[in-house]
C-alpha cells in the first residue's frame, strides 16, 4: 500500500512538472509571438501637404521660417512619426512658411489644441487663422 502511495505520488509530481513546462512554453511561444509582431510593425507614415489658398480654417502652427526648404525638411520629419503637417505658404505682406499640425474650426478648441501641444515643441505652439 505505502509502495502504491508513492507511485501515485510520484505521478502527480511528474504531472504537475509536465503541466508547468507545458505552461511555459505557452509563455514563450507567446512572447514571441509578441516580438515578432511589434518587430514588423511600420510606424504609420503621415503626408504632408501644402495649402496655398485661404481655407478660413485655425491652425496650430509649431514652426515658421523663410526657408521653404528647410520647413519641408521638418514636416518630413514630423510625417515619419504619423502626423499629417501642412505648410502654409506666405501670403499678402507674410513672408514666412509656416508649419501647421493639427486645425480646428473654431479659435477656442484649436487654442485648446495648441495648448496641449506646446510642450512637445521647443518653438511652442500658436494658432493662426488661414
Amino acid at each position: 500500500i505505502i509502495e502504491k502511495e508513492r507511485q501515485d505520488e510520484l505521478a502527480r509530481e511528474e504531472a504537475r512538472k509536465r503541466d508547468a513546462d507545458l505552461a511555459e512554453q505557452r509563455r514563450l511561444d507567446a512572447e514571441r509571438r509578441t516580438a515578432d509582431s511589434l518587430a514588423t510593425l511600420t510606424p504609420a507614415t503621415g503626408v504632408v501637404d501644402t495649402l496655398s489658398e485661404r481655407t478660413g480654417r485655425y491652425y496650430v502652427v509649431v514652426a515658421s521660417g523663410i526657408d521653404g526648404d528647410l520647413i519641408m525638411d521638418y514636416a518630413k520629419k514630423l510625417a515619419t512619426k504619423g502626423l499629417s503637417p501642412k505648410i502654409i505658404m506666405p501670403y499678402g505682406n507674410i513672408k514666412f512658411h509656416r508649419l501647421a499640425i493639427a486645425e480646428g474650426d473654431t479659435y477656442a478648441s484649436t487654442q485648446a489644441t495648441a495648448d496641449q501641444l506646446k510642450s512637445e515643441y521647443s518653438g511652442g505652439a500658436w494658432v493662426i487663422k488661414y
